[in-house]
């Protein structure tokens, strides 16, 4: 059964702004990491890579029927990618913590000028459920 669905989309331009403490405020410590291994590549490789991981981010708080709240914090939201390039999401603090016992479906699409992510929050069928 589906649980939520979410959808968002980011301006790639916007994210080139972005510095200091947003970004902190925004971004999971590895996911600044890995913008920063993109230092030389064009800034607007760099700000898709930002707008995608916040797409998603915004769509997982949709997804939740939350929006950004005490419970769903953007940082502890977290993209990642399996060893076939396709993305997940990783939570970790409060938003682990809170987070209805679900598979998380993500697709992250991007074309200037804007970045797409879409989640579908599936709940966990019952034999599967740990009891």
């Amino acid at each position: 059964m589906i649980l939520g669905t979410g959808i968002d989309a980011v301006s790639i331009d916007r994210m080139k702004k972005l510095q200091g403490r947003v970004l902190q405020k925004m971004f999971h410590p590895e996911e600044l990491a890995r913008w920063q291994e993109l230092e030389s590549a064009h800034e607007d490789v760099r700000a898709q890579f930002l707008a995608s991981r916040f797409a998603v981010k915004e769509a997982y708080s949709k997804a939740r029927g939350t929006g950004f709240c005490p419970v769903v914090v953007p940082n502890e939201i977290i993209t990642r990618k399996e060893e076939d390039g396709r993305p997940y999401i990783a939570l970790c603090g409060t938003t682990l913590d809170n987070a209805p016992k679900a598979v998380v479906h993500l697709t992250i699409t991007h074309e200037q000028p804007l970045a797409i992510a879409m989640v579908i929050l599936e709940s966990v069928p019952e034999e599967n459920q740990e009891g």
